[in-house]
Order: structure tokens, then C-alpha cells, then sequence
């Protein structure tokens, strides 16, 4: 069974100094479906770092990335979701064996 990581891109920071932040919010093991189900459950309700108060959200969706548009008071903020599929840990072996254990080939 695959493993799955839902993730969200957030910049942090501000200013020229902004940079993109990746992090994991869950993995989930099951489908593709089922990963993408549970990030669309999580997505509305995600508190980004960046407006600290925001005075307008906006979500959207293009296939299976999600995009929240946060207006704070001076600017606007972004952060990106998706579902992507975890091969490899290096501090979880066990998780690279599961893959080679559920897809021999490769």
C-alpha cells in the first residue's frame, strides 16, 4: 500500500528575505484518493504562519494542488498544497523497504 505525504508549501518570512518553507501536515496510507480526500479536509481550516491576522481567504484548486491566498493587512500570502508519494527516509528504512516489498520492480 503507498504511503503518501500531504504537504504545504508556505513562504516565511517577509520582505526580500521570503522564502519557501516545505512541511509535512500527515501521511496517510492508502490511495491516491484517499490521500487527496484528507488534504481537501485539512486545507480549509490550515493557519498559515504569514498573516499573522488575515482579513480575507481565498481557496482554490487546479486538479490536485490547492492554493490559499491570505490578505493581511500590508500584503497578500500563498501557500500551496499537494499530495505527493513517499519513496524514501532516510531516518525511516522501513519505508523505502515497504515500497521494494509492495512494487518489486522498482
Amino acid at each position: 500500500m503507498a504511503r503518501w505525504a500531504l504537504v504545504v508549501e508556505e513562504t516565511d518570512g517577509i520582505g526580500d528575505s521570503r522564502l519557501w518553507a516545505p512541511k509535512v501536515l500527515a501521511e496517510i496510507e492508502g490511495t491516491h484518493e484517499e490521500a487527496l480526500a484528507e488534504l481537501k479536509r485539512l486545507v480549509p481550516g490550515y493557519k498559515p504562519q504569514h498573516p499573522v491576522t488575515d482579513r480575507h481567504r481565498t481557496l482554490l484548486r487546479d486538479g490536485d494542488t490547492f492554493l490559499l491566498i491570505s490578505r493581511g493587512s500590508m500584503r497578500d500570502y500563498h501557500c500551496v498544497f499537494r499530495v505527493w508519494e513517499l519513496l524514501w527516509d532516510s531516518k525511516r528504512p522501513e519505508i523505502q523497504q515497504e515500497r521494494l516489498r509492495d512494487n518489486p520492480a522498482g
